[in-house]
Order: C-alpha cells, then structure tokens, then sequence
C-alpha cells in the first residue's frame, strides 16, 4: 500500500511540474511587455546598407563640387538624425564656403556661432547641394546642424577657404 501511494505522490508531482514551470517562466517584470520590440537582425541589416548607399551619394555629390582653387578647411558626413558639430579653425577676416548635402527625408536646420550675416538657410534632405559663403569674424566658428523631428538619412559638409 505504500508502494502504490508512493507510485501515485510521483506521478502527481510529476503531472503538476509543468504547471510550475509554466507559471515560474511566464510571471517576472510586465515592464518587459510595454517595452517596443527591438528591431530585427534583417531590419537592422536593411538600415545599415541604406546609411551606407546614402553616404556614397553625399561622398559623390561632396566630390564633385571641389575647386582647385579652393583650400579644404574639413569635411564629414553623419547621420541626419545625430546632425553636425564642428568648430574648424579659420582665419578672421577669410571668406570661407560651407557646402552642405542631405540625402534622406526631411530638413535640417544650420546655425553658426557667433551668428553670422545672413543666417544660414535650413537643408532639404532631398539630395540637392546647399552651398553659402560667409566670412570667419573670428577665429572660432561653431557649425551646427541639427535634423528636425522626423528626419532622416545622411548629411555631408565641406568647409573650404575661397
């Protein structure tokens, strides 16, 4: 009799593990729930060959509006969404030319510090190259370049001393 109450406690904890199991794997945070799912690997792959097919546009497009007559101060291109920030080194007084190129959607808006005569136009991130000249006052020049809300692709900059 106690073999069969034995035989029977066994195959009851065995029948209720499960149960524990399931319960033990699905309760934890609910925060994890609410959370956005992360992006796919796929996904993830898709933006990194569409930053990197943006990037050869700008670089391209970048590339072609080089004058040998022109000194190249610095140049870059970053994502529209993590904009620019650079302070080049100029010289006071030089007339320099910023020649900004976005590929992507949206605009971005361009600011200079101190503030400069005329202000900067914003950028349409529709391939097209935005190009305006303006003269150093002093040596220190912050350029800032900052998407707006929605935008998206690469943006690319040449500095240059004309």
């Amino acid at each position: 009799m106690t073999t069969t109450r034995a035989v029977r406690a066994a195959l009851f904890g065995c029948a209720l593990a499960p149960v524990f199991l399931l319960v033990a794997c699905t309760s934890g945070d609910d925060d994890k729930a609410d959370a956005p799912p992360s992006p796919s690997p796929s996904r993830l792959n898709t933006q990194a060959q569409q930053e990197k097919k943006l990037t050869a546009q700008v670089q391209s497009a970048l590339d072609s509006t080089v004058s040998e007559n022109d000194s190249m101060v610095e140049s870059g291109i970053e994502r529209v969404a993590e904009g620019i920030h650079s302070e080049p080194d100029l010289t006071p007084g030089a007339t320099y030319r910023i020649t900004l190129i976005c590929d992507g959607t949206g605009v971005a808006d361009v600011n200079f510090t101190p503030k400069s005569t005329p202000a900067p136009k914003p950028v349409v991130c529709d391939g097209a190259m935005s190009a305006q000249r303006f003269t150093a006052a002093t040596a220190s020049l912050r350029i800032d370049v900052q998407g707006r809300s929605g935008a998206t692709g690469m943006i690319g900059w040449r500095v240059e001393r004309v």
